[in-house]
């Protein structure tokens, strides 16, 4: 295998035609590079250099070689500059991952913040919901993940994760203006019992949150739309065809043709974390989480509603 002190060697002899002259540039005695020398001799298995008592003159093959080492030595060191800013934490990659609404809400600032503080740092995003995510931090196709859990419909993180909690975000009832409840504080779950209702679809967090909450209400809410579109709930509500419950992030500010209500209960939240692996080594992690506290705080203090 050659190593860079060979390549050195040969590039230096060649260049000054004899063993001392290269020993002497080089740092080393004429003994050390004429055995650095002889060793690549032996283990390629071809003379580079034919030796006469006066000087040394390079084979076909030494000269080939000296020539190529030039570029292999300036590669090499390309190559070592190039892992010492992926140490430094000035080049590498970051994969991320998130649900629709921190997705809309959150990322776009923490892909600016990169773009802006690392611009040589490649960032890949992929959406999807924890089931999707979370299987893919663990797995390593994505370094983070931007997760939610209801704070009635808790999760069991595995293990192999560490979880930082980004934003703690309420629930919110939705109404249509001009409904007979808009308004009304407090408001009654147990008020909303007859209404018709619109959720996700039965196999989400969302829809099985509603179940809890309404329970709490003492009843049993009647879904007559369902959809695992952020947008539609409100849609809906706006043009008067049902009430619905939604998160903070999945309501847009201002709002138009529907009212508010925040639950006031602290188990009606939705919690936004996210995941990474405990040994992960990326450096880009503790940006990244540092960037999302930021834009949960920003939203935070945009859509501070009653």
């Amino acid at each position: 295998m050659l190593t860079p002190p060979q390549l050195r060697a040969i590039r230096e002899v060649v260049a000054a035609g004899s063993f001392r002259t290269a020993a002497r540039r080089l740092g080393y005695s004429p003994s050390a590079v004429s055995q650095q020398i002889s060793t690549l001799e032996r283990a390629l298995g071809v003379a580079l250099f034919e030796r006469t008592p006066r000087s040394v003159r390079p084979t076909a093959a030494g000269a080939h070689l000296a020539h190529r080492a030039t570029r292999l030595l300036a590669e090499l060191a390309s190559t070592e500059d190039e892992l010492r800013a992926y140490g430094a934490a000035e080049r590498g990659r970051l994969r991320l991952g998130s649900f629709w609404s921190a997705g809309f809400r959150l990322v776009p600032a923490v892909l600016t913040g990169f773009l802006r503080d690392r611009p040589e740092v490649e960032v890949r995003y992929e959406e999807g919901d924890p089931q999707v995510t979370v299987p893919a931090v663990l797995e390593g196709s994505l370094d983070l993940a931007v997760v939610f859990e209801y704070g009635v419909v808790p999760h069991h993180w595995p293990e192999e994760l560490t979880r930082t909690l980004v934003l703690e975000e309420p629930l919110y009832v939705l109404l249509p203006e001009g409904h007979r409840l808009a308004g009304r504080a407090p408001l009654r779950l147990s008020d909303l019992a007859d209404e018709r209702w619109i959720s996700y679809h039965e196999d989400t967090d969302a829809a099985r949150c509603l179940l809890h909450i309404c329970a709490a209400g003492g009843f049993r809410p009647e879904v007559l739309f369902r959809t695992n579109d952020y947008n539609l709930p409100y849609e809906l509500v706006r043009r008067g065809l049902g009430v619905a419950v939604a998160p903070e992030l999945a309501v847009p500010a201002p709002t138009h043709g529907v009212h508010l209500t925040r639950l006031t209960d602290p188990a009606h939240v939705r919690r936004v974390h996210a995941v990474h692996r405990t040994t992960d080594p990326n450096p880009f992690l503790p940006l990244a989480l540092g960037l999302l506290r930021e834009a949960a705080a920003a939203v935070r203090d945009s859509t501070v509603r009653a």
